[in-house]
This record gives structure tokens, C-alpha cells and sequence, in this order.
């Protein structure tokens, strides 16, 4: 967007401002999506104010708020056309489930018609792989730095993928003679901490009698990586000694379907106390576990980032929260300081 207008804005000041209802005045460009269309082999040609025809005779029409605006008649339709702004999930779960419904993704070049997807990435989550692969990206450089090759290795990642990462991080990262690092000494820290979207995917809870670190021992053992506060009682990592109270849930993420009957687990419906489950659709999660030489545990970030969106966050959570940020912060300073101000 350009710089502001004054005449815009001398135009907006006057008073009293005539509105429509909300929709109305907006149009329905019909030429991206039949663009999208053709991409999909569905050739289509407008025949009416709000209604397309395919190859195959069917018409589909947009829903508008304004009907026959020039008194054309009406023809029937077959399918109802879906080409919105920003397609969310409810109108995919609509076009999944009624065959009578074309929905066209203009920006992300998708189409669903007979209650299938034809054009287009099927995995949502691939949407966000960019952004998740970004996040992964800086989590990696927000304490000691990398070379680019070391990104790849150490985020099982394509070079494609680490490039786009970078130019995605902007003045937030920059290239030195020893590799890529945060443009500020700890600037990735807080960031990577406060912005990370979240891990997306499922959410399931669960119950048992068993003690945490029990019940730690048996999702590590399935597979699992523990975040959060519950990662206090793990042997070996400094970070969550403050508070005396044992953590009121456990949080763990899995990378595929856990057999948590199998586990002594039933599921929890009534309150938010029970142990947490997620399978993240962000699948960076155990790749920086790993490169941060965790088996048990995500890494120190991703734990920051579980303690900042508890649902409840009790002040040993909010303390825990700090811990781990001054001891990333430390970290990243020190480890500035042992690249470049001592003698080589």
C-alpha cells in the first residue's frame, strides 16, 4: 500500500460519513477465479451478474447480496460458487461434504467440486510450512549462530527452504564471516518466543492417577517430547527450579497417533487439569529438539513459547516463563562473547 492520501483523509474527517451494510459495495471479481478454474481444467465462462458455466453445461452461481441488479432472469443453477477472500476451514469442510459446492482458493491456487479437492496442496498445514520453517530457522540462530549448511543439516531442511527462511527474517538476521546470527546479540529470543504462531494441529487431554514424571517416562518412551514446566522434573536441564508446586498438567508433543489407553490413560472432558497432547502440524518442532541435543524435551523456545499460552498460567508458570528467558538470554549473550570477543 502507498503513502496515505490527504485528499482520503480530508474526505473521511467530514461528518456525518453514509455507510452500507457490511458486503455490500464490495464486488465479486470472477476473473481470478476463472483463472484458478482453468488451472484445475474446469473451463468456465461467465453467463449472468452471479453465474458461471462449466465445459460440462453445470452452472454455479455466487451467493450475492444483491440479486439481479440489471433484471436479468433467472437461470437455475447446480452448484453454488464459493471464491471468498480468505477461504477458511468451515467453507473446505462444506465443500468436502456437499458435492453441489465449488469452492475456489484464489490465492493459494485451490479447488474443490463433487466434494473433492482437484488443484492444490491437500496437507492445510503445508500453507504454513514457510512460516513454520522460518520460526525453525530462528529458533536455530537466536543463540550461537549457524552456517548455512549447518541450517540444512541441523533442520533436516532443503536449501530452497533455508534461503526463503532467511529472506523472510529480513534485518532480523545477517551474514558474517562464521556463518549466519541474529542482528542483535538475544534479538531472536524474545521474538521467536512471543511471535511463534503456535504448533497448530490436534489437542487432546488426558487423565491418570499416575504421578508426572510416570507418566513423562511413558509418553517419552512412545515417542513423545515434553514442553512446558513438566520438563522440571527431567534429569539433566537447569532451567524450571522455581516454585515448589508440582505442575498442574503435563504438556507433550507427538509426532504421530500415541496409543494413550495402551499408555494408562483415559480421555478428559470436563476440566483443563488433564496431560496435554499434541501432534503439531508444524513438523520443525522434533527437528530442533534435535539439533538442540534433546531426546526427551523441544527445545528451550518451544518450551518458552508452551509456558506463554497456558491456559491458566499460575505465577510458577509466569516465573518459570522468565527463567527460561533470562537463561536464553544468557546464553545468547555468552556465546557472542565467545565468538567474537576473545583471541582466536
Amino acid at each position: 500500500m502507498g503513502p496515505a492520501l490527504q485528499w482520503v483523509a480530508d474526505a473521511y474527517a467530514g461528518r456525518p460519513q453514509i455507510t452500507l451494510p457490511y458486503g455490500l459495495g464490495d464486488t465479486a471479481d470472477l476473473t481470478d477465479a476463472l483463472a484458478v478454474l482453468k488451472l484445475a481444467g474446469l473451463h468456465a465462462v461467465v453467463e449472468s451478474h452471479d453465474t458461471i458455466r462449466l465445459a460440462d453445461g453445470r452452472r454455479a452461481r455466487l451467493p450475492t447480496s444483491t440479486r439481479n441488479p440489471r433484471g436479468e432472469p433467472d437461470t437455475p443453477a447446480e452448484l453454488l460458487l464459493l471464491a471468498p477472500r480468505t477461504v477458511m476451514q468451515m467453507q473446505i469442510a462444506l465443500a468436502e461434504q456437499t458435492e453441489t459446492v465449488l469452492l475456489v482458493d484464489v490465492d493459494r491456487r485451490r479447488v474443490w467440486v463433487n466434494g473433492k479437492q482437484v488443484l492444490g496442496v491437500h496437507d492445510r498445514w503445508k500453507d504454513a510450512a514457510p512460516i513454520y520453517i522460518t520460526f525453525a530457522v530462528a529458533r536455530m540462530l537466536a543463540i550461537n549462530g549457524a552456517k548455512f549448511d549447518e541450517l540444512v543439516n541441523r533442520g533436516n531442511l532443503t536449501p530452497g527452504q533455508v534461503d526463503d527462511a532467511l529472506a523472510r527474517l529480513g534485518k532480523r538476521v545477517h551474514r558474517t564471516r562464521i556463518g549466519w546470527e541474529s542482528r542483535k546479540v538475544g534479538g531472536l529470543v524474545d521474538w521467536s518466543i512471543a511471535c511463534y504462531p503456535g504448533p497448530g494441529g490436534i489437542r487432546t487431554r488426558w487423565r491418570t492417577d499416575l504421578p508426572l514424571p510416570e507418566q513423562a517416562e511413558r509418553l517419552i518412551g512412545a515417542g513423545c517430547l515434553i514442553s512446558g514446566r513438566g520438563i522440571s522434573s527431567r534429569p539433566g536441564y537447569p532451567a524450571i527450579t522455581v516454585g515448589k508446586t508440582t505442575p498442574y498438567r503435563l504438556v507433550a508433543f507427538a509426532a504421530n497417533e500415541i496409543d494413550m489407553k495402551g499408555l494408562g490413560f483415559e480421555p478428559e472432558d470436563e476440566d483443563l487439569a488433564g496431560t496435554e497432547l499434541l501432534l503439531p502440524a508444524d513438523p520443525t518442532v522434533f527437528a530442533t529438539a534435535t539439533a538442540a541435543g534433546y531426546r526427551d524435551r523441544t527445545d528451550d523456545i518451544i518450551t518458552a513459547n508452551t509456558l506463554l499460552r497456558a491456559d491458566t498460567r499460575s505465577e510458577d508458570d509466569a516465573a518459570a516463563l522468565e527463567e527460561v528467558r533470562n537463561r536464553l538470554w544468557f546464553l545468547a549473550d555468552t556465546g557472542y562473547d565467545l565468538r567474537w570477543n576473545l583471541p582466536d
